[in-house]
């Protein structure tokens, strides 16, 4: 692999995104996003933190039994909780925060989507691919640096506007903000490697702006949107004992499921899940949640740059 040829190739695109109005755009919706986790979310967790109780913990406990021993039945008393308030367990994920989270998990990937098919179909309408199939380099380099190019670009706006709450949080020494502030860091990030890979699909496959943007809303609505709704139709048909591990995997197969779930579980909220999803617990415990999380998005990734390079190659070749 000639990895100076694709650093040229990198800088080249990157100089080329960064005067590219959606990223200015970009770094405005990640300075709002920011501001509004800071003054909103961060704040509603600080003033109000959410105990997290499972089973019977959070019933009522004054329950009329008409004089029958609940222990018949195989009922046991509930034990008043006598925990000081520093030993209970706390969530950071309140209302605000998951308005917060679905806000990044609904508006990050349609804008990463635009901007990656846009930046190929560009080079395809003004006659710069055309050049590229001139030169003996092949097709990998020109999606490797179309990827490189728009993630780094991505994350440039995302650091800069970032970059200004964390530092305010540095100065106010609000730690327990601060472990929020980088869970939703890094699920950005993860967002923009994952959809900027994906990106490479539609625009090796798209001819025009028009079918580039059709086939970007399509995908949009089928990941945030259409997904959840495949899976409840699909779990029906499968057997019970299988269902959450079942469950699970269908999630894995789905870049923004895998990062909601893997959110919920870094902001210590599997409890949302219910009784049944505890296995989510069990596996975050022993890293396995992590670790199968981090891995179905680079194979994603991966997956993704490799089609995407056969697709315009048995397209343009």
């Amino acid at each position: 692999m000639n990895i100076p040829l694709i650093y040229s190739m990198v800088r080249y695109e990157l100089r080329m995104l960064l005067r590219n109005k959606w990223l200015f755009n970009m770094i405005i919706l990640f300075l709002v996003l920011s501001g509004l986790l800071y003054f909103y979310g961060i704040q509603s967790v600080q003033s109000d933190p959410v105990d997290v109780q499972y089973g019977l913990d959070s019933v009522n406990q004054n329950m009329n039994t008409s004089g029958v021993n609940p222990e018949y039945f195989g009922l046991k008393k509930i034990v008043i909780d006598t925990r000081s308030a520093a030993e209970i367990e706390t969530s950071s994920y309140t209302r605000a925060i998951s308005m917060l989270m679905n806000l990044s998990l609904w508006l990050l990937p349609v804008m990463c989507l635009i901007l990656g098919t846009n930046s190929i179909l560009a080079d395809k309408e003004s006659g710069r691919f055309a050049l590229y199939k001139t030169y003996d380099a092949p097709y990998v380099y020109y999606m490797l640096s179309k990827f490189f190019s728009l993630v780094c670009s991505l994350i440039i706006a995302l650091g800069l506007s970032y970059g200004v709450f964390g530092l305010v949080l540095a100065v106010s020494g609000h730690w327990h903000g601060a472990s929020i502030f980088q869970t939703f860091l890094l699920l950005n990030v993860l967002l923009i490697v994952v959809f900027s890979a994906l990106s490479l699909i539609i625009g090796a496959i798209s001819v025009t702006r028009m079918q580039g943007l059709s086939l970007t809303l399509l995908t949009w609505s089928f990941f945030v949107f259409i997904y959840e709704f495949v899976i409840f139709s699909v779990i029906d048909f499968i057997p019970y004992s299988l269902k959450l591990k079942s469950l699970l995997f269908f999630l894995l197969l789905n870049p923004v499921e895998t990062l909601r779930v893997w959110a919920i579980e870094q902001l210590n909220a599997n409890y949302i899940f219910g009784p049944e999803y505890l296995v989510l617990k069990t596996f975050s415990q022993t890293g396995i949640l992590n670790i199968a999380a981090m891995t179905a998005l680079l194979v994603m990734a991966l997956v993704a740059i490799l089609l995407s390079t056969y697709l315009l190659k048995r397209r343009e070749g």
